[in-house]
């Protein structure tokens, strides 16, 4: 490996590694804030509050438009042009971000939503259009590696979050204070990311209509793409909440919750490679296919050890997160173990096509998925319920894969199964662990996963290279340069 490819290893690896602490940090906030709602709202609100909030996600992702994907494409190819783009990008930004969310709100209030899931919609539209415009500086971050400013405002938002839901539901201020506390906790995080993006870069919008179209214009497969991809990652729940009862809709959110935790790891891998990967492939550098390997082997490891837990403990966790109302999810949580396999790898494989400007490819995958999810719950949620909304969450899931890994091994793209037998080696010691202590959810988790982690690193391959070959001589001469 030459000194240019270590060096990024190192920086993409320590990069990867403080979103994870903080990712992981956050998640227990957001965790804790969880374990609250539930046990002070219970299934039945907790269903409405969930309702609302998936149904927001809607026009959340629909006034993106693959702006933000867009707009990284082209600051991380040419980091030179990231004061004028983001100057001219935010005030359409902003104007996308009030006219999708006002015309959700609308639709959600004519939808047969109950009365108080519509009056969590109309208190969370605020934070609907702070979430978009998040999502709009962030572009900055992201191409300079700097997302560890991105994990501290998000790690200060979700604390202020859960300090004002402890606070409003032990004074007994009720389900709408609950969902303003969410609220400010945005707010918290957007204002945070405003300051970090303005110390980068200057921020003084400019009216440029040209570059918005020009904008609009590249992004606008993309943007379907990510926009469809992402609602297909939580329209059950809004399907759920249209036929069935908010409890069951409750019970899913629980269950959920696991997922939309464990997909934060390959969001944060994702988001330090694709920049690096983006300018390898603009140039048409080797290197890229070297990147993509080692961080597929990586979230291919990461995903197991998950997926096992879930699959062993899932009344332990459903019950230590939400509470014993909540121990019907259970199963839904052990159907929906699986996912996080899939999700791990599509994560990566995803941002390689965009990263080769397979637009298209990625819109037509997107639309046949989403087509599939939404026809495969209407026909079965009325029959099986919430269940039934996990195991087709999996199916789609894995959809999503095929057509995208067939398109990257024609272009020579596609990562190799070489890590698998160390990975396998790794899953058989985890999992005697787990069986040995399957009545000790806690020792069972602790051990099997230590374990999993040893055994990697005995075993030759990605995760001894990275964790002993780059992290610990560049913790080191951190270290002693201090």
């Amino acid at each position: 490996m030459s000194v240019d490819d270590s060096s990024l290893t190192v920086r993409l690896a320590a990069n990867t590694l403080v979103q994870a602490v903080g990712t992981v940090v956050a998640s227990l906030v957001g965790f804790f804030t969880f374990a609250a709602i539930t046990r002070g709202l219970g299934p039945e609100a907790f269903g409405d509050f969930t309702a609302a909030t998936v149904f927001l996600l809607i026009p959340v992702v629909l006034a993106d438009v693959g702006l933000s994907a867009a707009l990284l494409r082209e600051i991380s190819a040419d980091p030179a042009k990231t004061e004028s783009a983001m100057r001219a990008a935010l005030p359409l930004r902003a104007l996308t971000a009030v006219g999708a969310v006002a015309i959700g709100v609308a639709v959600g209030l004519a939808a047969p939503f109950n009365d108080q899931t519509k009056v969590a919609i109309l208190i969370s539209s605020v934070g609907a259009v702070l979430t978009i415009m998040t999502f709009a500086l962030q572009p900055v971050l992201q191409a300079q590696l700097k997302m560890h400013l991105a994990v501290a405002a998000n790690l200060a938002g979700r604390v202020v979050t859960l300090a004002l839901t402890l606070t409003v539901l032990a004074v007994g201020l009720g389900f709408k204070s609950v969902v303003a506390a969410q609220v400010a906790g945005i707010a918290v995080t957007f204002l945070l990311h405003l300051v970090a993006v303005a110390l980068i870069v200057p921020l003084w919008p400019v009216i440029d209509t040209r570059y918005w179209r020009r904008l609009v214009g590249g992004s606008v497969a993309l943007g379907l793409a990510i926009a469809l991809s992402q609602i297909f990652f939580r329209v059950d729940a809004v399907i759920l909440a249209l036929l069935s009862s908010s409890e069951q809709v409750g019970f899913y959110g629980a269950a959920y919750k696991f997922v939309e935790l464990a997909v934060l790891i390959p969001a944060a891998a994702g988001a330090s490679v694709f920049p690096p990967l983006m300018r390898f492939m603009a140039a048409g550098d080797p290197r890229a296919l070297g990147l993509v390997q080692k961080a597929f082997n990586v979230l291919l490891a990461a995903s197991v050890p998950l997926t096992i837990v879930m699959l062993a403990y899932p009344e332990e966790l459903i019950t230590l997160a939400a509470g014993p109302d909540f121990s019907e999810a259970a199963g839904a949580l052990q159907i929906l173990a699986p996912y996080a396999l899939f999700a791990f790898a599509n994560g990566l494989l995803w941002r390689v096509v965009m990263a080769a400007h397979r637009d298209r490819l990625l819109l037509a995958t997107a639309v046949f998925v989403l087509a599939a999810n939404i026809a495969l719950n209407l026909i079965f949620i009325p029959i099986y319920g919430f269940e039934a909304a996990a195991a087709i969450a999996v199916i789609t899931e894995a959809a999503v894969g095929l057509p995208i890994a067939w398109a990257l091994r024609e272009e020579g793209r596609l990562p190799n199964l070489g890590y698998l037998p160390p990975i396998l080696a790794a899953t058989a010691v985890m999992t005697a662990a787990v069986v040995l202590l399957r009545d000790h959810a806690v020792a069972g988790t602790v051990v099997g996963g230590a374990a999993y982690g040893v055994t990697l690193l005995l075993l030759p391959g990605t995760m001894r290279d990275v964790v002993l070959g780059d992290l610990l001589p560049a913790t080191r001469r951190v270290l002693l340069r201090g």
